[in-house]
């Protein structure tokens, strides 16, 4: 399997979706949603949901909408997580940040608006029962609210300047992060009416995924390569795994894991492949060495990680 042609081929699916849901306008709020949302990135969230969907059976266009609206999520706070009343940051992915280039109110309207567009995206899509778009729906909401993603941040800024627990980072890494991760996987999965096991696992690959993605993000800032291009956590005094185990510690609980993310998915054979490949390439993007373990079908080929950092970057 080439991971490389893999990701690439998702996040074309990904940019081309989100660019034909957003359209050209002359709106200023319509140019600031498209500066912001077709910028690239990871697109890490939608490429999980559609890689879980894959696994569970689901074609990639019953997933689309859904991992498209797990991206417009994901952009919203990172719109907002920028603002001066937040993180402050001027730089993002490369460029000058939304409130920088169109002031901080309209900022706040494009995060605003991507959120609620992301709901009405999963409303309306087709192909899925009520039953389960409804589901989906509630899951994502309860990921991105107080009780998740958004939790999760009003941890991490009550949680800054502070002495803090290993527990305590470890509850801010979850909801903050992890908690969008684990329904990114989860959505695939439900889309394709997975229950049983077969959600019960893949749900455990994205809680661990979720918690490996964000430690080896701690250790990137910590080695000043900071995600978003802005202030350092340290600058930031942010909650962190390298600030409470230091950075080989980060490094052996972002292991631990990628194990027992890998661990969960083993029974899935061949069709898992890209999971795997990719919970490699989170803690291989750190300087770790990739897993080396025995595959989970002796016929499946290596996967080329190292030559995905060219995507997933």
């Amino acid at each position: 399997m080439d991971l490389e042609r893999y990701l690439a081929t998702r996040a074309r699916l990904v940019e081309r979706e989100l660019a034909a849901r957003f359209p050209p306008l002359r709106t200023r709020l319509r140019q600031a949603i498209r500066y912001s949302l077709l910028a690239g990135g990871k697109r890490i969230r939608p490429i999980l949901a559609l890689a879980a969907g894959e696994v569970a059976g689901a074609p990639s266009r019953l997933v689309l909408p859904f991992a498209c609206a797990l991206e417009m999520v994901h952009t919203y706070s990172l719109v907002h997580d920028d603002l001066p009343a937040m993180d402050n940051d001027d730089m993002r992915r490369g460029r000058p940040t939304s409130h920088k280039v169109f002031g901080e109110g309209m900022a706040i309207l494009v995060g605003d608006a991507l959120l609620t567009e992301a709901f009405h995206a999963m409303a309306t899509a087709r192909g899925v029962s009520a039953e389960r778009t409804v589901r989906i729906v509630g899951e994502i909401a309860a990921a991105a609210g107080e009780g998740g993603m958004v939790g999760g941040q009003a941890l991490d800024l009550a949680a800054a300047g502070r002495a803090t627990s290993l527990a305590r980072v470890r509850e801010i890494h979850r909801w903050k992060t992890g908690a969008l991760l684990r329904i990114a996987v989860r959505a695939g999965a439900l889309v394709a009416g997975a229950d049983g096991v077969v959600l019960r696992r893949l749900t455990v690959y994205g809680e661990r995924i979720g918690l490996a993605f964000q430690i080896a993000d701690d250790i990137l800032d910590a080695a000043g390569h900071p995600a978003s291009d802005g202030r350092t956590d340290l600058e930031l005094e942010k909650a962190t795994y390298p600030a409470v185990l230091g950075v080989d510690g980060a490094r052996q609980a972002a292991l631990r894991e990628r194990d027992a993310a890998l661990a969960a998915i083993r029974p899935f054979g061949p069709a898992a492949e890209p999971l795997r490949a990719i919970a490699d390439y989170v803690v291989e993007r750190t300087g770790l060495a990739p897993h080396a373990a025995e595959p989970a079908t002796p016929a499946a080929p290596p996967v080329p990680v190292a030559r995905a950092r060219r995507v997933l970057r």
